[in-house]
């Protein structure tokens, strides 16, 4: 008698632990969502000045900084972003133009660490000075997001000819003070 006794209060317990399932209850299974982000755009920029130059005549000049849909995207900390090309106009005194160009990050791609190939945007271009007959233009290539300060300067050279070369620029620090 105890036996039955034991297996009945058994399977009572065991019975009474099973959840039923009520025509309320609905089962569905976990959905996990990639989030996707849309390709960030740097805004255009544009930016001009004068300089003395050639037989000490004045030069001015604009350049414009535009995000490329047709640019390879870079990925920047996990967010998809358009490259940038920068066009660089000089003019004489006369307003001719002197020398034009587009310049894509590929144009830095002698100088640049593979890192800023990779992940970095074309950011700037500006102004630095006049030696002899080169006029000198300090690039930016880095990160677009401007919470993050990794960048890479370049230095675009324009000689007397309107010939360019790309070189490091390191002294930065040198010039300012």
């Amino acid at each position: 008698m105890r036996y039955v006794l034991f297996i009945a209060c058994a399977l009572l317990a065991f019975s009474s632990c099973k959840k039923k399932v009520s025509q309320d209850d609905i089962i569905v299974d976990k959905v996990v969502t990639k989030t996707i982000i849309a390709t960030q755009k740097m805004p255009d920029q544009e930016n001009s000045g004068k300089f003395k130059w050639i037989k000490d005549s004045e030069y001015r000049y604009t350049i414009e900084r535009q995000a490329v849909d047709s640019l390879k995207h870079v990925i920047n900390h996990d967010i998809p972003y358009n490259d940038n090309a920068i066009t660089l106009v000089v003019k004489r005194d006369d307003g001719s133009v002197f020398f034009e160009k587009t310049f894509t990050k590929e144009n830095f791609s002698p100088v640049l660490p593979k890192q800023f190939m990779e992940t970095g945007v074309l950011l700037s271009m500006s102004f630095h000075k006049v030696v002899d007959n080169e006029a000198q233009f300090i690039v930016s290539v880095g990160s677009p997001d401007e919470n993050n300060e990794e960048f890479f300067y370049a230095l675009m050279v324009l000689d007397n000819f309107g010939k360019t070369r790309a070189e490091v620029f390191n002294d930065l620090e040198e010039d300012i003070r």
